[in-house]
């Protein structure tokens, strides 16, 4: 018996010498259809998002589809033979958190990629620092145009995969001029990705109906943000009486908004109707209190894209968390991350320049219901935009869908490239696509 203990010993003493190994070297494993893959170790993919602040609802939706996608990732073997760990840290919805979380979590963490934060405010501020330090940056949520334009903020880093300002400006634009609307007010953010939104709109609405009017000098075109009291807003509509009011508030803002113009008259947005940007968020947070008869432009509402993949997505969201639905945040997200762990299976490597060579000119499969591809000249993805007035629906939702709807291609809608080189060159003023020569 005494022999036998001793070799009990021996063998418990190699095995935690192995184990210690293993875990010295980052090894780890993880549960796959009933077996265990092992990995090499893990490494981060980081994301610095608004998990509180104005743009919660947002942040809350991508914390939990990547999450999600890094589930399935790792499940499916990981990257390279590594577990990919997505490092959530709150932004609070502000630059400077935005930018801290940004440099920590590249200068210590060591993540082999980024994704971009909500508002194109922190990714014109936290861009630069991937730039810098050659980490890839993929833009799922922001998306100012500039930001892949501008010749100060280009970044050859720098992924988006969310239709840019100019392409649902002018989406939004050119389907308001088609209906012939007259007399239009205007309220939208005070910031990069308010401004450029609205012009775009403005741009494309007055190309498609050149007799259009504006009912508010675009000196009050833009209220702070994020914005709280929208009195003054609501008072200067009644007393404009436009036909149509246009907007692209979002998150918090937007429920406040709804939510005060609602409360001064129940028929408010009967009689302003309103263009304006929203997703699933805004629709699950109001529920019935969503007013109907909005025009909304939209990203990715997964109840006009449906296909078996989304469907399924839709499926293991709602299971996981608790019966939400994914907003149109989470549907992109999960794309982003796909496409980045795609690329770097493929590339057989983190190094960002070389996992960039399969991003750049690829097409990748989406929950959206088409591939989209990543354009060589300006990094921008092909991506679609949906149109639809609200509606009731019928008790398949505690909230309202889209009725009218057209599921926009981006190829229709991607900037053409010979504004793409005026602006890269610096030849627009202000960095304007309506002020190329």
């Amino acid at each position: 018996m005494i022999p036998s203990v001793g070799r009990h010993a021996r063998w418990a003493a190699l095995a935690v010498t192995a184990l210690t190994l293993v875990a010295a070297c980052g090894g780890s494993s993880t549960s796959n259809n009933g077996g265990t893959v092992t990995f090499k170790g893990t490494k981060n993919v980081g994301i610095s998002t608004a998990l509180s602040g104005q743009s919660a609802l947002y942040g809350h939706a991508i914390q939990q589809s990547l999450k999600l996608a890094e589930d399935e990732i790792n499940k499916a073997g990981g990257v390279n033979g590594y577990k990919i760990n997505v490092e959530v840290q709150d932004d609070t919805t502000a630059v400077d958190p935005a930018v801290n979380n940004t440099k920590q979590m590249i200068l210590q963490d060591n993540v082999v990629a980024m994704i971009g934060p909500v508002t194109s405010a922190q990714c014109a501020a936290t861009s630069p620092i991937s730039k810098a330090n050659k980490v890839l940056f993929i833009a799922a949520t922001c998306n100012s145009y500039q930001l892949t334009t501008q010749p100060s903020q280009i970044n050859p880093y720098y992924i988006s995969v969310v239709p840019n300002t100019y392409m649902e400006g002018c989406a939004a634009g050119t389907d308001t001029g088609k209906k012939g609307t007259t007399n239009i007010f205007i309220v939208s953010p005070d910031y990069l990705f308010g401004r450029s939104e609205t012009n775009a709109f403005v741009s494309c609405l007055k190309k498609t109906n050149p007799s259009v009017k504006i009912a508010n000098d675009p000196s009050t075109w833009f209220v702070k943000y994020p914005h709280t009291d929208w009195s003054p807003e609501v008072a200067q509509i009644q007393a404009a009486k436009p036909t149509l009011v246009y907007s692209n508030i979002f998150a918090a803002d937007q429920i406040s908004f709804i939510n005060k113009a609602t409360q001064t008259d129940p028929q408010w947005f009967t009689k302003y109707p309103l263009v304006t940007l929203a997703s699933v968020d805004e629709l699950q947070t109001l529920k019935d209190k969503y007013p109907i008869g909005m025009r909304l432009y939209m990203r990715a509402p997964f109840f006009q894209l449906s296909n078996p993949k989304l469907d399924a997505f839709v499926s293991s969201y709602k299971a996981r968390y608790n019966g939400e639905f994914p907003s149109d945040w989470a549907v992109m997200d999960y794309d982003a991350i796909k496409m980045w762990a795609t690329a770097a299976n493929a590339a057989k490597s983190f190094d960002s320049d070389t996992v960039k060579k399969q991003i750049v000119g690829k097409s990748f499969d989406s929950l959206r219901g088409y591939k989209f591809t990543i354009r060589a000249d300006d990094q921008q993805a092909n991506v679609g935009e949906t149109i639809g007035t609200t509606a009731d629906s019928g008790g398949k939702y505690p909230f309202p869908i889209l009725k009218d709807a057209t599921n926009l291609s981006g190829n229709d809608l991607i900037m053409p490239l010979d504004l793409v080189n005026k602006l890269k060159g610096g030849q627009c003023k202000n960095d304007d696509f309506a002020n190329c020569p």
